[in-house]
C-alpha cells in the first residue's frame, strides 16, 4: 500500500506537487504554531483558553494537511483523466 502511495506521489504533475508541498508548510507552521502555544500553556497554566486554543490549532494543521493532500490527488487524477 505505501508502495503505491509513494508510487502516486512521485507521479504527481510538477504543478501539483509544488502545490502540495507549499500546502504541507503551511501546514507545518500553524502546526508549530499551536505547539508553541501549548508549550506557553505548560510554563503558565493561567488560562485553560490558551490549551483549547492550541489544541485547535493543532488538530486545524492536521486537517489542513490532510485536505491538501486529498485535493492534490484528487487533480492529478482530473488532470490525467482529462489528457
Amino acid at each position: 500500500m505505501f508502495k503505491s502511495l509513494n508510487n502516486t506521489i512521485k507521479n504527481f504533475d510538477d504543478k501539483i506537487k509544488q502545490i502540495l508541498v507549499h500546502g504541507l508548510h503551511f501546514s507545518l507552521g500553524i502546526s508549530i504554531l499551536g505547539s508553541f502555544v501549548l508549550l506557553y500553556y505548560m510554563l503558565v497554566r493561567a488560562y485553560p483558553d490558551i490549551y483549547y486554543i492550541g489544541l485547535k490549532t493543532v488538530s486545524l494543521s492536521i486537517s489542513f494537511a490532510s485536505a491538501f493532500f486529498a485535493c492534490a490527488l484528487a487533480m492529478d487524477r482530473i488532470k490525467k483523466d482529462l489528457a
